[in-house]
């Protein structure tokens, strides 16, 4: 599998800005839901997520991964993107401001680490953050 069956076009919006981390991911997480992918608990989640444990989701400089446990609240895999030019700050001293929030919704595990997987093999290609870095629409970020 490819990251590109996991991110479909219209749950990716590029170049915006919030306030704070809490109304990025639940931007993120509302276009799962309108998409149909997850419910609002799922959402809730995400934020809980980091409010409980910190924030753990930044990953890398400027890289956030959201996520939550999926309870029955995830129908279908797929990720959600969020760009931020201004940067948010999710409280992680080494890697935030962030700017690329990923908001990650598996039914199952073994399906959340794959999906994992899949995308920390596309992250881990330079061109790949570059290509993130510059776009100004989906088909830029080459999935």
């Amino acid at each position: 599998m490819t990251l590109q069956d996991f991110i479909a076009k219209e749950n990716v919006v590029l170049n915006n800005d919030f306030d704070n981390w809490q109304d990025a991911i639940r931007f993120a997480g509302n276009l799962l839901i309108r998409s149909n992918c997850i419910n609002q608990t799922y959402c809730d989640d995400m934020i809980k997520a980091v409010e409980e444990y910190g924030p753990y989701i930044v990953i890398m400089p400027g890289i956030a991964l959201a996520h939550a446990r999926p309870n029955g609240n995830v129908f279908v895999n797929q990720i959600a993107l969020v760009s931020m030019p201004k940067g948010v700050d999710f409280g992680n001293s080494q890697n935030d401001p962030v700017h690329f929030l990923f908001a990650i919704a598996a039914r199952t595990d073994k399906e959340h680490m794959m999906i994992f997987k899949t995308l920390a093999s596309f992250l881990s290609v330079e061109e790949n953050l570059k290509a993130l870095q510059t776009a100004t629409c989906f088909e830029d970020i080459g999935f």
